[in-house]
């Protein structure tokens, strides 16, 4: 009696952990000779950028630079200047679930920044640097579909369908743009760069085809100085890309995530010259139906049937909701106008909640303003924004917060009135295991003597007519029939007749 299995392979990539971590990053730098000497620092901002993902055994190293902007007066003058210091970063994260070859969806950002002066050409500027990063596994594996040969022995089957979720493709691109800006009419024009802030917005993604078209912009805040006052305009960038991701279902769905690798922001003749470099990347889910054989006996002579447990992510919901920030910011001199607000994700922690998680994300804002007397000044306030998710019993969620839109500042009596909007997003996974028959053989064990024709049998509580067919080597077609049954289950406590095997 020959009998084969017929094997289907199962590739992609699996979600390995998904990670949040901060750390800081300080230097010692000089004042440059063409800089003033300085008299007050006003603030501190700073851009990150990612240059490098490196994935260890146990450990993700994250390298880039952050460039930290420093508005500052100088000794005898009234209006502001600025000095951009360069930091390298190297943001690392142990945790043994990370291996070498992983690909890595990343992100960098910078919070907060501060800066003091040690004297007056020498300062020390600190900057704090929130991670997200998420690691993936590639994975292929073989499994047993059917089982064919054994039809003269009565061979019986289990074979069912199950529904999984893989994500067939992860895959990044690098990509730059550039432009020449110039304030609308109703700004002066800029005469001295003093801050150039570039927030990424949403970007909306489609499949065509084995393409993943992806759009969106970024935000250019940009503070400067004109005759004799500071300024503030902003712009908005929109751009477009193409990933190749190969052959994927309509109902896939992108998880997109940009991040900057460079921006450069330059004057020339009153125009902004501009050019950003930014890294696109994305895991594509896919929900997929397998066949698998979980069982097989012969009715006409004994086997030996090897099983193993297969773990299968059976589900994979994605879903996102924005939730509102909002604060009331002291500050020690009254604002008169806010040049610029800035809100950056610091942190975010889950807890269980009743029927779910409840995920709290601090975010500081940083807001630049001129006082009555048009004297600049900066001030900075964390805010609690909490987002709760429904969890099925037996799931795991993956949740990430990011500020979006823009923040904005009014001043009000006692400070300013911070508001933004902080969007959630989270991924629910659940894994099972399920039995798949791995090897099938004639067994060396014989068949016992004939058996009665009819055999009374009583339904034991969690028993389907598999297991009673099995056990008593008859089929599950025949306990149907003999016992008028319309489906494969039946009541517990139940008296079946069991016919008698036949080959």
């Amino acid at each position: 009696m020959e009998m084969e299995l017929k094997r289907v392979t199962l590739e992609g990539y699996r979600s390995v952990t998904q990670v949040m971590f901060h750390q800081e990053e300080t230097l010692e730098s000089i004042v440059p000779d063409a800089c003033p000497d300085i008299a007050r620092i006003v603030s501190a901002s700073a851009k990150v950028f990612l240059k490098e993902k490196e994935l260890g055994e146990g450990t993700l190293r994250l390298n880039g630079t952050a460039k930290v902007t420093v508005l500052y007066i100088p000794e005898g003058e009234e209006l502001p200047r600025s000095l951009e210091v360069a930091i390298p970063i190297q943001c690392t994260q142990d945790d043994p679930r990370f291996h070498a070859g992983c690909p890595i969806l990343a992100d960098l950002q910078a919070p907060s920044a501060d800066a003091r002066t040690i004297n007056p050409r020498k300062i020390l500027v600190r900057v704090n640097v929130s991670v997200w990063a998420a690691a993936y596994e590639k994975e292929c594996r073989e499994l047993s579909a059917d089982l064919t040969g054994g039809t003269e022995a009565g061979l019986q089957k289990l074979i069912g369908v199950k529904k999984c979720c893989v994500i067939p493709s992860v895959t990044e691109k690098a990509f730059t743009f550039s432009d020449v800006l110039r304030p609308p009419a109703s700004r002066p024009e800029i005469e001295e760069l003093l801050m150039c802030r570039a927030e990424l917005g949403t970007a909306d993604s489609k499949f065509i085809g084995k393409k993943l078209v992806l759009k969106g912009d970024v935000q250019l805040s940009v503070v400067y100085r004109s005759g004799d006052g500071v300024c503030q305009t902003r712009f908005e960038l929109p751009y477009s890309q193409i990933l190749d991701i190969g052959e994927v279902p309509d109902d896939a769905e992108p998880e997109v995530t940009v991040t900057l690798k460079s921006v450069d922001c330059r004057v020339r003749e009153g125009e902004l010259e501009t050019a950003l470099e930014l890294l696109a990347q994305a895991a594509v889910w896919e929900r997929r139906s397998v066949e698998l054989i979980s069982d097989a006996y012969c009715v006409g002579a004994p086997i030996d049937v090897e099983r193993s447990p297969i773990r299968l992510c059976t589900l994979a919901e994605r879903s996102a909701r924005r939730e509102m920030g909002r604060k009331l910011c002291e500050s020690g001199i009254p604002a008169k106008q806010v040049l610029d607000c800035a809100a950056t994700v610091l942190s975010m922690a889950g807890a269980p909640a009743e029927g779910g998680m409840e995920f709290t994300a601090q975010v500081n804002a940083c807001t630049l303003y001129l006082s009555e007397d048009d004297a600049l000044c900066g001030v900075e306030t964390e805010i609690p924004v909490a987002c709760r998710v429904e969890l099925p019993e037996g799931c795991e969620c993956a949740c990430r917060c990011r500020t979006v839109g823009e923040a904005t500042a009014v001043p009000v009596t006692g400070g300013l009135e911070v508001r933004f909007e902080a969007e959630f997003s989270w991924t629910i996974t659940r894994e099972e295991q399920a039995a798949c028959v791995t090897g099938v053989k004639p067994s060396e064990v014989q068949a016992v003597g004939p058996r009665p024709s009819v055999v009374i049998r009583r339904v034991e509580r969690g028993e389907a007519l598999w297991d009673i067919a099995k056990a008593c080597g008859s089929t599950v077609e025949d306990i149907r029939c003999a016992n008028t049954l319309p489906g494969e289950e039946a009541e517990v406590g139940a008296l079946l007749l069991i016919p008698a095997r036949r080959s």
